[in-house]
């Protein structure tokens, strides 16, 4: 993780757009750069429901403001502790994250 990224408290708009916060864990999620920092615009905690990360990334919206990309976000106690790109052709090769 770049020093733009680097360890920061959620924002608040972060919050309302995570479905399933406030548990720490992985988020699957989409972000946008603002200022060079990626900013999230939204996303799922990992295996919500029992959902695989293939599933849940194929419900995201296939079609994202340009500069918005799928990442995967680790939250802990209301901090982004690291963002990491989501690479969906390898999703097969990768072990499933712990829910």
């Amino acid at each position: 993780m770049s020093a733009a990224n680097a360890i920061r408290k959620l924002e608040d708009y972060e919050e309302v757009g995570l479905i399933g916060y406030p548990c720490d864990g992985d988020y699957i999620a989409v972000v946008g750069a603002k200022a060079r920092e990626d900013w999230l615009l939204g996303g799922e905690l990992c295996g919500l429901n029992g959902a695989i990360i293939a599933e849940q990334a194929a419900s995201l919206p296939r079609y994202y403001p340009q500069g918005c990309r799928l990442v995967l976000a680790t939250i802990r106690q209301d901090w982004v502790v690291c963002i990491r790109s989501y690479d969906d052709t390898q999703a097969d090769e990768r072990p499933e994250l712990p829910s």
